[in-house]
């Protein structure tokens, strides 16, 4: 699998957007600068916003499953992705965030 479709993504404990690698701004249709800072919760639809908190905060605790789920695109458009987190700590101390991959699902 090249490097590019092996997108990263870091987020904050409020689920906001602390990096986004050029992968996942392309898969979402967006860009770095448009996308920093930003809530993850609104690349999904309305009606999936409910298990999509479940499952980050589920992904908030080491080893979690990974998951298939739809995102919401800037134009609005639908995209599947495959996603695995895990959650981001210091050797010694607690989890400060969540670093994941996200790619497009082969359907």
């Amino acid at each position: 699998m090249p490097l590019r479709d092996k997108s990263i993504l870091m987020l904050d404990l409020q689920g906001r957007i602390a990096f986004a690698s050029s992968g996942v701004c392309e898969l979402l249709g967006t860009t770095p600068a448009d996308i920093a800072g930003v809530s993850c919760f609104d690349f999904v639809f309305p009606e999936d916003e409910e298990q999509a908190k479940a499952l980050f905060e589920l992904n908030k605790v080491p080893h979690a499953e990974p998951f298939r789920f739809k995102l919401r695109r800037k134009d609005g458009s639908a995209v599947w992705a495959d996603v695995q987190a895990d959650a981001l700590r210091p050797a010694n101390g607690q989890v400060y965030g969540i670093v994941a991959t996200v790619t497009a699902a082969k359907v």
